[in-house]
């Protein structure tokens, strides 16, 4: 096989030109981002827009495909991307296109002549991290046994016990940073309701705690257009609900709910509250 001279400065890609291409300009593909593992394709020219797209793009068809990986050049303007076996010709270059103001993909040799292995070492803690992210979106307290069979169902891995615990811990973290972001916006929320909804109710209250800010205590919400069908199309009477919310932060979810003329529900109001308590549902029905 003939060796590829690389130049980082240049444009050019390592191909053929078709006689499609002469006299005109060529039109290169955008990576699509929505893909599900094992279906991540790219070819030739293929524009990615962030070079930390691309490595996640190149560990995500690694460990599908069950091979070693090898970083030949990484840094910030370019990768160079073969296989850990010397003798499998399999090659990717990347590099930015100051033309087209991208990074693309110059060189692309797709074969792979090396053994497929029982595993891969892109599988690393930080490429486990993003894939148990998404996971706990819908079971925030994973731990590391369920977040090991989660990745034996889903991406046949079997990695090490130390290594899924720091993952989980990374995960964790980002959710919950995450999460608290979002309450600390709580008053901005009210606040945007208040403005865009006139007449309707949004009340927070916060916990004070000496020497240290106050944190998110309750929450509760009736928009105006709510109040007003309430009244003009409901039966005047209220049905009180509350359950346990999954999330990261142990918050309960109340809700006032009435019932229309076709004995539909109807949500009047709702709020968060940090325990189902009495005092917090006399604090839910005093502010609706």
């Amino acid at each position: 096989m003939e060796k590829i001279v690389f130049k980082y400065e240049s444009e050019e890609l390592h191909t053929p030109i078709s006689s499609n291409d002469e006299g005109s300009s060529r039109r290169f593909p955008e990576f699509n981002d929505n893909y599900a593992h094992c279906e991540g394709r790219f070819e030739l020219g293929t524009r990615f827009a962030t070079v930390e797209r691309f490595k996640e793009m190149v560990k995500d068809s690694f460990i599908a495909e069950r091979r070693e990986l090898k970083w030949i050049k990484n840094d910030k303007e370019r990768v160079r991307v073969g296989c850990k076996d010397e003798e499998c010709p399999f090659l990717v270059h990347l590099s930015y296109n100051k033309t087209l103001q991208c990074y693309q993909v110059k060189t692309y040799v797709q074969e792979h002549t090396c053994a497929r292995d029982l595993g891969s070492n892109a599988a690393d803690q930080h490429w486990l991290s993003k894939k148990i992210e998404k996971r706990m979106a819908t079971q925030p307290h994973m731990n590391t046994k369920e977040a090991t069979e989660f990745l034996r169902e889903e991406f046949l891995l079997c990695p090490h016990p130390k290594m899924v615990y720091r993952a989980v811990v990374e995960a964790g973290e980002k959710i919950m940073g995450n999460e608290r972001d979002q309450y600390e916006r709580s008053r901005d929320y009210c606040e945007q309701i208040l403005k865009s909804n006139p007449g309707s109710t949004a009340r927070l209250e916060l916990m004070p705690i000496p020497e240290s800010p106050p944190i998110f205590d309750k929450l509760n919400i009736c928009l105006d257009a709510c109040k007003k069908g309430f009244k003009d199309g409901c039966r005047p009477l209220l049905h009180l609900d509350g359950c346990f919310l999954k999330t990261y932060y142990i918050v309960w979810l109340l809700a006032a709910v009435a019932q229309d003329a076709n004995n539909q529900f109807y949500v009047v109001a709702y709020g968060v509250v940090r325990a189902k308590t009495k005092d917090a549902w006399k604090w839910f029905l005093t502010n609706l």
